[in-house]
């Protein structure tokens, strides 16, 4: 699989939430170098511990923009970041259980599919409430 970069057709036009957005991609291409590399289980640990940080990190300051703008699917949009981020849980919890390599792929799979369609289907739609704020 391709790994999947940000570019400048995927902007929310609003300039934290994509460098938000480009560090994401960056953590992705980073699961995907050490999938290259042959990375153990303590990198695979650390990456996923450090994908799900930043993704709660982003995802309330996504809302507290979406809030303050007063974006009215915001109750949506949180229930899809809390389902996005149960699935990467689960997806990094068997770790140690089962292979390295089919773990960290899943996760690479699963964060290259839905990284872009969240911001082009999802977060698009609240790019004209937060014209203003940015």
């Amino acid at each position: 699989m391709e790994t999947p970069q940000w570019t400048p057709g995927l902007s929310v036009g609003h300039e934290m939430l994509d460098e938000h957005h480009r560090i994401l991609f960056r953590l992705l291409a980073e699961i995907s170098r050490g999938l290259e590399s042959g990375g153990g289980e303590d990198w695979a640990r650390g990456i996923g511990a450090q994908l799900l940080s930043y993704m709660d990190y982003h995802f309330h300051a996504e809302e507290a923009l979406m809030a303050a703008a007063g974006y009215p699917f915001l109750p949506l949009h949180q229930a899809s970041h809390q389902a996005i981020a149960m699935r990467m849980q689960a997806l990094l919890e068997p770790l140690g259980q089962r292979p390295l390599a089919e773990v960290m792929a899943g996760v690479r799979d699963f964060l290259g599919n839905w990284l872009s369609h969240h911001i082009e289907i999802e977060d698009f739609e609240y790019r004209p409430y937060l014209a203003d704020q940015s």
